[in-house]
């Protein structure tokens, strides 16, 4: 079955990058035997509100990971934001704190961070929440970085792969 991923804006119209269709073929392989040596693994799935991130890479690695970790060495977390007004910028930062204290710092040794997002069209700017009208409100990624990793979740930030 085609699939047509790639699009462009084209005097304001959404068109296709080519004309000729993607098809996708392969075969998954695994291992008839394997061992993961490691410590315990965090896996956070920060995802913008109203987004689908269902059938995404970051649960195909927890259902991978979870065939080799029991439930005290890999956690998985789906984590919806959403600050696109000053009030729910304020709400994030505690919605944080508590996220930070619910995890800990230093249970994990490995952290994984995945972060499924829109971007401005123009500027490369990052969708950081919706304002009360439902628009889209976009910042710096640098800016987006900073409330993304807010209260306590900043030390979490370090050492970890995202």
């Amino acid at each position: 079955m085609p699939y047509f991923p790639f699009t462009q804006t084209v005097q304001g119209n959404t068109v296709l990058a080519s004309n000729e269709p993607t098809f996708i073929n392969g075969v998954c392989e695994r291992a008839s035997k394997s061992q993961v040596c490691g410590g315990p693994i965090l896996i956070i799935h920060f995802i913008y509100m109203g987004l689908n991130a269902r059938g995404g890479v970051p649960r195909v690695l927890n259902t991978v990971l979870e065939e080799y970790y029991s439930e005290n060495n890999l956690r998985y977390l789906e984590v919806v934001f959403d600050f696109g007004t000053h009030r729910k910028l304020r709400l994030w930062r505690s919605e944080a704190e508590s996220l930070a204290a619910m995890i800990g710092e230093d249970i994990f040794q490995q952290k994984i961070f995945f972060i499924s997002i829109h971007s401005e069209v123009t500027r490369s700017d990052l969708f950081a929440g919706k304002e009360g009208d439902g628009s889209d409100v976009a910042v710096r990624p640098e800016e987006f970085m900073n409330y993304l990793f807010s209260g306590g979740l900043q030390p979490l930030l370090e050492e970890s792969t995202t």
